[in-house]
Order: C-alpha cells, then sequence, then structure tokens
C-alpha cells in the first residue's frame, strides 16, 4: 500500500468516526493505485479496483469492519466452508489465527471475482479448494444475474431484481450437502459462512443434512429482508434445534467502534427490516471462548 495511504486505512481499520472524511483529505494527495495488485497492512493481498465497490472499501479498511474483527479473532481448526466467497476477504480473515491442520472450501460462481479469489487462497498457508459454482437446493444449472458489474462485483444473485446491473450468464449449482459428501464426508466444520444476495433460504434447503448433524460449530449468515421475506429462518431453527445460540453482529463504541454480538430470538430476527449479520454458535464453542475471557464473547454472556 503506498505510504500516503497507510494512515487513513489504520484510522479506518482500527474503527475510528470520521473515516469517510479522512480519507477523503488523503485522496486528494494521493489517488487510490489503480489496477495494482497490492498487500494490504492486515495482511490480505488485493487487486485494487476504484470503480468496484468491494474492492474500493477493502482499500479503505471500512468494508465489512466488525465481521473481518470478528473473523480475525476466531481460533478454528476444522473445516472452513465460505458460500459467496468473492475475492476471499472473509476466508481469508477467518483463517488468520486457524490451526496448521484447518482446511477450506470456497464457493465463487462469478468469474468477476475468481481472479481474486484465487489470488488470496494460493497466499494463504493453508489447503482447500475454490470451486467456481453456486450453493443451492438442487444440483443442476440455474442463471445468476448482475455479473461483470463494475461497480459492485458481490452483488451478483441467483435472484433477480431489478438492482441488479451487468449480464445474466448460467453457473452450475449444488447441494451443500452433495460437495461435502463428495469432499469432506463427516468432518466438522469449524466456520460456515453464507452470503448469497437473497439466496441463503436455497444454500439451507440444500444443507439440511449438514445442518442437522450438529457437526458445524459457527455459522455465520448475512440476512437480507431486502430481498424477499426471512421466514426460511424458522426452517434453520427447527435443523439447528436448541443446541445454537443466536445473535446479530453488530459494531459498537462511541468514539472508536468494535464488533460486539447481541442476543436475538428467532421472533426478533424475523422483524428486522434491514440487511445484518447473523451469528450463530453451538454452545459448547461458546463456552469455550467465554472460558478463555474472548472479549466480544464474555461481553455478550447473559
Amino acid at each position: 500500500m503506498p505510504f500516503l495511504h497507510r494512515f487513513p486505512f489504520w484510522f479506518s481499520w482500527n474503527g475510528f468516526r470520521g473515516s469517510h472524511i479522512v480519507w477523503a483529505l488523503f485522496e486528494t494527495f494521493k489517488k487510490l493505485p489503480a489496477s495494482r495488485k497490492i498487500q494490504l497492512p492486515n495482511t490480505f493481498p488485493l487487486i485494487v479496483n476504484e470503480k468496484d465497490w468491494i474492492a474500493k472499501t477493502i482499500y479503505q479498511g471500512t468494508y465489512e469492519r466488525s465481521l473481518l474483527h470478528f473473523l480475525d479473532s476466531l481460533v478454528l481448526s476444522g473445516l472452513v466452508v465460505d458460500v459467496g466467497a468473492n475475492i476471499g476477504v472473509t476466508l481469508w480473515h477467518g483463517l488468520r489465527h486457524s490451526h496448521p491442520t484447518t482446511k477450506f472450501i470456497a464457493f465463487e460462481p462469478s468469474k468477476q471475482c475468481t481472479t481474486g479469489l484465487r489470488m488470496a487462497t494460493s497466499q494463504m498457508a493453508r489447503e482447500g479448494h475454490v470451486l467456481e459454482y453456486a450453493i443451492g437446493d438442487s444440483d443442476g444449472t440455474q442463471l445468476m444475474h448482475g455479473i461483470e458489474n463494475e461497480m459492485h462485483s458481490g452483488g451478483a444473485s441467483l435472484i433477480s431484481h431489478s438492482g441488479l446491473r451487468g449480464q445474466s450468464v448460467e453457473v452450475e449449482v449444488r447441494k451443500l450437502d452433495t460437495v461435502l459428501t463428495e469432499y469432506f464426508d463427516g468432518s466438522p466444520v469449524s466456520l460456515l459462512k453464507i452470503d448469497t444476495e437473497g439466496y441463503e433460504s436455497h444454500v439451507i434447503g440444500g444443507a439440511d443434512k449438514l445442518l442437522n448433524s450438529g457437526l458445524v460449530e459457527i455459522i455465520i449468515m448475512e440476512v437480507s429482508p431486502n430481498f424477499g421475506d426471512v421466514y426460511y429462518l424458522k426452517y434453520l431453527k427447527k435443523l439447528l434445534g436448541e443446541g445454537y445460540l443466536w445473535f446479530i453482529l453488530e459494531e459498537k463504541g462511541k468514539f472508536r467502534r468494535g464488533p460486539s454480538l447481541r442476543r436475538i430470538s428467532l421472533y426478533a430476527s424475523l422483524t428486522l427490516m434491514e440487511q445484518w449479520n447473523l451469528v450463530l454458535l453451538r454452545t459448547d464453542i461458546f463456552e469455550r471462548y467465554v472460558r478463555d475471557g474472548h472479549p466480544v464473547f464474555v461481553e455478550c454472556r447473559d
């Protein structure tokens, strides 16, 4: 990263308020480097693209900041499954402090993202697979909409809606249960992350065997009421049973913001109207982090 951008990145990445003002000031002296491969101060390798909202906000240290810091704090030892991996930033942070034996499997059907994803995973000190297809509730093919949107590489979806820009391309779709049986049958899953721009209900529909198994320790899922109803959360609750605690992942802090978990009920989760991140923690995993003194987990304990 250019020297002149390191301070605004540090300021933003560490959660200080007013980052957009600081970046606006520093960008008057030094523009973002166009189409250049760099390593950010937090170690993530990035192909800079000022036009793309995803790449630009990752560069500025503001993209999903609470989620990435939360992932940094986890110590994972089993399989990490990333459904909707984009250019690999959540996978990278989820694996940063993982055990050396941890493996991953990342799914990303948008070819707009896979160059960056493969670059990131090639620099990870963990074994895994990048599979260029979508995850859903059937094995076959389906149209994906919003491919090659130069303004938002992460906006492509198998759900068609008026806000999409770009092309519609047929992609392969597989059930998560099918793929995991093929690659990692019966392996404990330390983390399952799902971010599929409104297609989450279909991902869950194709993963009922996994979700009902109790093998998944932590689930992080983007919930998008703006794409339609989220009553699939009732089915998710039924599959998981009572062995998981439900949280909403937020940022809090007056001058410096950091990740915070807040307990949420199924009923309350159905009433939220804006996009949010759901965190589901298996009870024994939650208690282990509490015993280890993890600040975010201790803070949210009843």
